[in-house]
């Protein structure tokens, strides 16, 4: 049994290296978007209100706006929980190794 642990290990070194990239791609590209998508939704929710505040578009327009402009804000928190999970597994996997 002890043997077999150490082949398991031994086998998933390289799965943990490429959970640690996948982990460290998605830290950078999530930061990258969440300053896109960031002001994204900043344009989408200033220009509902200014659009309702003008007259140019009716109230359930500029909700409408403003639910695009949400939807854009939480892309980048989507992807942070998805890298806690990748981190998650990671740590899951240095701990079996470890063990």
């Amino acid at each position: 049994m002890v043997i077999l642990k150490l082949i398991l290990k031994i086998a998933l070194l390289p799965a943990m290296l490429a959970v640690t990239l996948l982990q460290w791609i998605g830290i950078f590209l999530n930061s990258i978007s969440g300053v896109i998508m960031g002001i994204l939704s900043f344009l989408f929710a200033m220009t509902g209100i200014a659009s309702l505040l003008f007259g140019l578009a009716s109230g359930g327009e500029c909700l409408k706006m403003l639910a695009a402009a949400f939807v854009i804000f939480l892309i980048p928190h989507i992807g942070n929980w998805l890298i806690e999970r990748i981190i998650l597994i990671r740590c899951m996997l240095g701990d079996f190794i470890r063990s």
